[in-house]
């Protein structure tokens, strides 16, 4: 797995070394050691140094719609309400957070703007292309450059282990025509590689190569460490969570 274990007592999350090194950004994707649905928004609030209020999260519907926070935002406590999968701000100690059991969770930073975003990748999300609509949230709305943004892809169900349906392959195809090896075909099955979709979504948005990194860390594979829905259909989650400093 390309993330580092992380420990702040008994908890254990996870961090991108790429993204650690960058002073004015905190991140972190959690596990099941010292998580639960009662504490997760006290552990964030402990380790990123931020009130509870500030902590914002979407009910999440398999969409590719995207909420801004920024300095037009007067109420923080709406966002929650609001649907959607995808969040992004250019505000200090704003914790942006999604909720995940083997769909993608997608950090992104504009370097030079100092603006994050995170997205929640299920296959409908990726389908969607909301990795794609993130970027160009990104432009449109900060102007920002895409060879100044990086974009981590986080632990979620890896092509080893997410096994799909030939119609639901079809419908990929079709739509990403120009995508090589997006599904593995194994003996008489097929798996979708979502980890490689987003990487082809942003790259073909403009995301330079060396600014994609993945965690290749399959949530299905490890669930000594992590929630897997599909493999234990579980209701318990993990945390994807980014702020400005």
């Amino acid at each position: 797995m390309n993330i580092i274990e992380r420990y702040d007592r008994d908890i254990l999350y996870y961090e991108f070394q790429e993204l650690k090194k960058i002073s004015f950004v905190n991140h972190l994707f959690s596990s099941k050691i010292g998580w639960n649905s009662e504490n997760i928004i006290e552990n964030i609030s402990k380790i990123f140094n931020v009130s509870k209020s500030n902590v914002l999260y979407l009910t999440q519907i398999h969409s590719n719609h995207i909420e801004i926070i920024d300095e037009k935002t007067l109420n923080y406590g709406k966002i929650l309400g609001k649907e959607g999968d995808g969040l992004i701000t250019d505000l200090s100690n704003i914790v942006l957070m999604t909720y995940h059991a083997d769909c993608v969770p997608i950090y992104f930073l504009d370097k030079e703007k100092r603006v994050v975003g995170l997205a929640h990748g299920g296959w409908r999300g990726s389908f969607e292309n909301i990795s794609g609509n993130m970027i160009r949230t990104f432009i449109e709305k900060f102007n920002s450059n895409p060879k100044d943004i990086l974009v981590a892809i986080g632990p979620s169900i890896g092509p080893c282990c997410y096994e799909i349906s030939k119609e639901l392959g079809d419908k990929f195809i079709k739509k990403y025509n120009d995508f090589q090896d997006i599904l593995i075909k194994r003996d008489s099955s097929i798996y979708l590689d979502l980890w490689k979709l987003n990487y082809l979504q942003v790259r073909k948005m403009g995301i330079l190569d060396e600014n994609i990194i993945s965690s290749n860390a399959c949530t299905s594979c490890n669930i000594d460490k992590f929630y897997s829905y599909r493999k234990e259909a579980t209701q318990d989650r993990m945390v994807a969570a980014i702020s400005l400093s």
